[in-house]
């Protein structure tokens, strides 16, 4: 079978259109040159006008051209288009058998390839060994080892190959002794780079590093606090407490202070303010319980407390009750 061309022959066939292409360019270039050095006055109306009728004689003009351009393609086309239309009618009749060739072909390879892939599965499990439950066949398998142009002998070499590397990198993973081993595995085990688990620990690693940073930071601040706390505490129990008989401090109150008279009853108002958080609460009110303990079993000293501040009052003994 063979396509044959009866008319036109191949000396027949159209090779140029003729047409006075020359003659026009030259008339064309000439006006055209006119009208490019052209230089119409804007502020006049007339010439305004006249701009325009030149402009839309130029398109006009333009648009001729193109009409026969199109008409001519047309005309040369239209013998080109009829042998188009019959030659794809051929093709869609071969097209019908390629199909039912096609299938059967298809159908062939298929059966070819199921059949290789049962015996890549058989070297899969030679090869893999104990790694089958972390080395699934899914995870390893390539579609080009189905191809006829791969061979078996290939396979089973590629497939060894991945059993070394993972037994190697899990017996590295396991002799680490990081704590993060079982994750260290898990990250590994989902592409099979070492590198991978490896930058997962130095992670790991690093957040516990900060984290221990942290708590030991908080722990300090602790501390300090509780250290601020008890000083804060400890000045509040000695406010107002005399000093010792014997001490220098007591024999310079007692020269620098004048005998009172037994009778007359002298009060001293000493107000502290505290400022504290409500964390801080149960504490101090257990500080300023001793306090209050301490200050009855002092000469006549009376506390009171509210929810604003702390008052100390000292007075005789046998008017203390009073206060009370």
């Amino acid at each position: 079978m063979e396509l044959k061309i009866y008319n036109p022959q191949e000396d027949g066939f159209l090779r140029s259109i003729d047409w006075n292409f020359q003659e026009l360019k030259k008339e064309i270039t000439a006006k055209a040159d006119d009208y490019k050095n052209l230089v119409y006055d804007i502020n006049d109306d007339d010439q305004i006008k006249d701009a325009k009728k030149d402009r839309a004689d130029l398109r006009k003009f333009n648009a001729a051209l193109d009409d026969k351009r199109k008409e001519v393609k047309k005309r040369v086309m239209e013998p080109y288009t009829k042998f188009e239309s019959q030659v794809k009618e051929l093709a869609g009749i071969v097209d019908q058998a390629i199909d039912n060739i096609d299938v059967q072909v298809k159908d062939y390879e298929e059966i070819k390839r199921n059949e290789k892939l049962e015996k890549v599965r058989r070297i899969y499990e030679e090869e893999i060994g104990d790694l089958d439950r972390v080395v699934p066949f899914e995870k390893i398998f390539r579609e080009q080892w189905l191809n006829v142009s791969t061979t078996l002998k290939s396979i089973k070499e590629e497939i060894a190959s991945i059993y070394q590397k993972v037994d190697k990198d899990l017996e590295l993973i396991n002799t680490d002794g990081s704590v993060y081993t079982f994750e260290m595995k898990e990250e590994y085990l989902k592409n099979f780079d070492l590198q991978d688990a490896i930058a997962l620990k130095q992670r790991l690693e690093e957040n516990e590093r900060r984290k221990a940073d942290f708590e030991a930071q908080r722990k300090r601040e602790e501390e300090e606090r509780q250290k601020r706390m008890k000083a804060e505490a400890q000045q509040i129990a000695s406010a107002g407490k005399k000093a010792p008989q014997g001490s220098k401090a007591g024999k310079a109150a007692r020269k620098e202070t004048p005998k009172k008279n037994a009778e007359t009853v002298k009060r001293k108002k000493i107000v502290f303010e505290i400022t504290a958080n409500e964390s801080h609460f149960d504490y101090l009110n257990q500080v300023l319980a001793e306090i209050q303990e301490e200050l009855k079993n002092a000469n006549a000293g009376i506390l009171r407390i509210d929810k604003d501040s702390v008052e100390v009052f000292y007075v005789n003994k046998e008017d203390a009750d009073k206060w009370q």
